[in-house]
């Protein structure tokens, strides 16, 4: 093994534990590795400092959280948020499992439409509060929402920073996404609802019994739209998230990037609303930002060096050349990675990886190996709660609460769901592959 690889191997590697056992902040571990990578590169001849900003920096990924981030952080004083969160809770009358479920759906069409991180932030406090008054326990209602996001977060292009990523490598529009993983969500939506049914059937009735009917009464006698604090900057918001939409939708036929559609929008956003600048900067996830721009630094630097290629081909000679093996080990291996490292971090090693096996395999869609990532990362994420931002921002939200989540109470439900929703995905992928019939789940 050369130096370069060698040394660039040990980067990567010291990089991902460090990320993994959460004892240095990750951006801070991002962007430490990030830099020994470069440093190191540049003494090896492997790397250069300008291919940090012409090419391992993906501006794309960086770009479309960015706007995403401002146009949300403006939606947030709007009240938009906690007028939906009322609205779950009156619908659900009462009912414990109802209120799981409403909280969760929330949780996943949200997460469609802004990523799942940003929708557990602004929705989950909310709950929680909810849960207080009503003298319930929010545990099921917190674990529910994050699985749900994730889930709802693998439909769109926005929805999983792990999707944007993809979206980048492989040059996929917002459709694609729609077209592709969208009805395979759909139904593993629905299948998840009825394992928590029979999973939360008992603490349902526990908790149904301990709820307190004043304050119930008071929830269901307020009027969700009185939560709007400022009627004409939720227009304005709206106004700029309708246009950010509508552009993902049309971007492939005005060939411009989800970031620049971002962008554009959150800068429409901002001309309309007229916010206090420093404020909704300060609002801005600076340290995800970073994060992101350390790791991708790192991920360049082995792939400069072949490592990922090699892996690549590996797996290319383990699988025989054929795509549904090639897809059912990219959906397996990158659902227990993810839920073992975090979906973001194993995301960006995989990415050179399928690349590389897509432009290699013949016989069929190769595009399906894209879209088995995106399944593995995004339900593999719900394994553990380190397996994603949002699982994180939830655990961390619950320790306000006296019996906060712990590892054990995630694994009992986490793994489950995981489980179930892979084994889905890759039914359905199998299924593709091997069927003459075009089943429009993964149109070429």
């Amino acid at each position: 093994m050369s130096l370069d690889l060698l040394l660039s191997a040990s980067i990567f590697l010291a990089t991902y534990v460090a990320i993994l056992t959460n004892k240095i902040e990750r951006s801070l571990a991002a962007v430490t590795g990030g830099t020994l990578m470069v440093v190191a590169g540049l003494f090896l001849g492997f790397y250069t400092e300008k291919e940090v900003i012409t090419e391992a920096i993906d501006w794309n990924t960086i770009g479309l959280l960015l706007g995403m981030m401002i146009v949300v952080g403006i939606l947030k004083d709007t009240g938009l948020f906690e007028t939906l969160a009322i609205w779950a809770a009156k619908l659900s009358r009462g009912d414990y499992f109802y209120m799981i479920l409403l909280f969760g759906l929330l949780a996943a069409v949200m997460s469609t439409t802004i990523d799942n991180v940003t929708t557990i932030m602004l929705v989950a406090p909310i709950s929680m509060s909810i849960s207080s008054v009503l003298g319930i326990d929010p545990k099921p209602i917190l674990l529910t929402q994050a699985l749900f996001s994730n889930i709802g977060g693998v439909a769109t292009l926005v929805g999983d920073p792990p999707n944007i990523m993809i979206s980048s490598a492989g040059g996929f529009h917002y459709l694609d996404y729609i077209y592709n993983l969208a009805p395979t969500v759909a139904i593993c939506t629905v299948v998840t609802v009825i394992v928590f049914k029979f999973i939360f059937s008992e603490k349902s009735k526990q908790e149904n019994q301990k709820i307190h009917k004043k304050a119930l009464n008071d929830i269901m006698e307020r009027k969700a739209s009185q939560e709007i604090s400022d009627w004409s900057l939720l227009s304005k918001s709206l106004v700029g998230l309708v246009f950010i939409i509508v552009l993902f939708i049309l971007h492939s036929l005005v060939t411009i990037t989800p970031a620049t559609v971002a962008l554009t929008g959150a800068a429409l956003t901002l001309i309309l609303t007229q916010p206090d600048m420093d404020e909704i900067l300060d609002r801005v996830e600076w340290s995800t930002l970073l994060f992101f721009a350390g790791l991708f630094v790192v991920v360049h630097g082995v792939t400069n060096t072949g490592l990922l290629t090699k892996i690549a081909q590996g797996v290319l000679h383990l699988t025989s050349g054929s795509l549904l093996l090639s897809a059912m080990t990219i959906l397996f291996v990158t659902a227990l990675g993810s839920g073992l490292v975090d979906n973001i971090p194993f995301t960006a090693a995989m990415l050179p990886i399928v690349g590389t096996l897509s432009a290699k395999l013949t016989g069929g869609d190769s595009n399906i190996l894209w879209w088995a990532l995106a399944f593995g990362a995004g339900f593999g994420g719900n394994a553990t709660y380190i397996g994603s931002s949002a699982n994180v921002m939830i655990v961390k939200l619950s320790e306000d609460h006296e019996e906060p989540i712990s590892m054990k109470y995630w694994l009992k439900y986490g793994t489950v769901i995981t489980l179930v929703t892979t084994m889905i995905a890759g039914t359905i992928i199998a299924i593709q592959i091997l069927s003459p019939l075009d089943l429009a789940l993964f149109p070429h």
